[in-house]
């Protein structure tokens, strides 16, 4: 069965990517600097920028962004550059990584903020470090102490707010439900065998007068891409009452 297609239209991207079997993937200091060193290539190789980043022990999450339609060839290039590394060093082989690494199409700045913040606190999340400025893996902490990879934040978003700002922000509770949020919508579907970008979500459909007006929103939100298990589920009716508004 061939691979699913990757949405990877030039913009803002929250990468994932881990361990076989949850292994750890960075076991020396020097493995956490040889992976930082790669997205320095990446920011010049490919054009992409480094918003936000956080190495953990067995996985990595990155904020980028594109300029190209290049961000399967990018990090396909540091997983391969650092497993080649990794395994020699090791003498192991096999998969460094568990599968394909994942990847979310952030559509706002209140997403970004979101994936921000939850990218700061992970090793808080954790319960690695009880303070966000104390682990030396991520952005934060390149930017309070003015880092040796401070400078692969050169031209962040984060930027955009003042260091205690910035600070404030990461270093107050979470919402646990806003991350989900994020990944449910805008939603990516394959349409005419292409994909296409539902940056409109479900619920604008029903924002005035659900009961009037329900079955136009159903009418529109089915033509406009949702399937029909969506807007009942959404709307708490059956499938099959959905199916008749949309013959």
């Amino acid at each position: 069965m061939p691979r699913k297609e990757r949405y990877q239209e030039p913009g803002h991207y929250h990468i994932i990517n881990r361990g076989v079997e949850r292994r750890d993937i960075y076991l020396e200091p020097e493995d956490y600097k040889f992976f930082l060193d790669l997205l320095f290539k990446l920011t010049k190789e490919y054009e992409i920028i480094i918003h936000v980043f956080c190495l953990m022990t067995n996985h990595y999450h990155l904020l980028v962004e594109t300029k190209q339609t290049n961000l399967s060839k990018a990090i396909q290039f540091i997983n391969d550059k650092y497993s080649k590394y990794f395994n020699k060093k090791y003498t192991r082989s096999g998969h460094l990584w568990q599968g394909r690494y994942k990847s979310y199409p952030l559509f706002d700045d209140a997403h970004f903020w979101i994936v921000a913040k939850y990218i700061e606190r992970n090793p808080v999340k954790a319960a690695m470090v009880k303070d966000v400025a104390l682990y030396k893996y991520q952005s934060f902490f390149q930017w309070k102490y003015k880092h040796d990879y401070f400078s692969l934040l050169e031209n962040s978003m984060i930027f955009d707010m003042t260091y205690d700002e910035y600070a404030d922000y990461i270093s107050s509770d979470m919402d646990t439900d806003a991350i989900d949020i994020v990944y449910k919508s805008p939603k990516l579907i394959t349409k005419d065998g292409k994909l296409k970008v539902l940056s409109k979500r479900l619920e604008t459909f029903f924002e005035f007068d659900r009961d009037i007006n329900r079955n136009d929103g159903i009418k529109k939100a089915y033509e406009y891409g949702y399937t029909k298990s969506e807007i009942a589920d959404f709307l708490n009716i059956s499938h099959t009452a959905v199916s008749k508004i949309t013959s």
